[in-house]
């Protein structure tokens, strides 16, 4: 009798673990997916892999690939994060979610910018996906900074400094002053961008707009020359908050 129930109870425990394992979550396989930053929403293209509890995949879209590794699926919770390069600097992508089906709803944070909002759901066919998500994003925008001017002392090249949560974004400027217009680019590892702007005494102010995964982003720059400094730089960065920033007159 005692070697029955035993018996029972060693059939009982392995049902109950093959049925937990037959439960398991699996999302293998080419999921659309919709990441919605403070630019709005844009869709790309991910594939996840999946071994066990253990994630990784690929992002794709018209900008290249992006791949990750070291997420995890514990039931239905979705756990994952990838690394976009700025400048130089990296900036961490964190996502989570809950997986219903075929569905996934979650959230993400932005290196520390910003939150959003992401949903996906498993491919069908083949769907065409605009570029989003290795961008994060929010976290290109501080790549911005531009450069600096100020009267007449400020046309020439720049070298920027952007402080950000994430460490100093170096970049550099070349700016133009023409009757108290300021015009010139920005550039990074990441390419240049024009800016356009006003001085008027030691004030400077210019906007540029930076292109990133997650769509046009706005960037407006206020700062005051002191001889071949920029001090007292603030960046107002759309959707992601203000930002400091300094520059000194290039040497080259």
């Amino acid at each position: 009798m005692k070697g029955a129930r035993l018996t029972l109870a060693l059939a009982a425990a392995f049902f109950l673990v093959a049925g937990s394992t037959f439960a398991q979550t699996n999302i293998n396989g080419d999921w659309e997916i919709t990441i919605t930053s403070p630019q709005g929403p844009n869709t790309s293209q991910v594939t996840f892999k999946q071994d066990g509890e253990s994630i990784s995949g690929l992002f794709k879209s018209p900008m290249g690939e992006l791949p990750f590794k070291g997420g995890t699926i514990s039931g239905n919770d979705l756990k994952f994060s990838f690394t976009i390069d700025i400048q130089g600097q990296s900036l961490e992508i964190s996502m989570a979610g809950k997986v219903e089906g075929d569905s996934i709803k979650g959230t993400a944070n932005f290196g520390g910018f910003a939150d959003g909002d992401w949903t996906a759901k498993r491919a069908g066919a083949a769907t065409a996906a605009a570029p989003a998500a290795a961008a994060a994003p929010a976290a290109a925008a501080p790549a911005s900074p531009s450069a600096l001017s100020s009267a007449g002392g400020a046309a020439g090249k720049w070298d920027v400094m952007l402080q950000t949560p994430q460490g100093d974004f170096p970049a550099s400027a070349t700016l133009n002053v023409d009757a108290g217009k300021l015009s010139g680019t920005f550039g990074s590892q990441m390419g240049e961008v024009p800016l356009n702007g006003t001085v008027e005494g030691n004030q400077l102010k210019f906007t540029m707009t930076a292109q990133t995964p997650q769509g046009d982003m706005t960037v407006a720059m206020t700062g005051e020359l002191d001889g071949d400094s920029i001090v007292n730089g603030k960046a107002d960065i759309s959707g992601l908050g203000q930002l400091a920033w300094t520059a000194k007159r290039s040497k080259q």
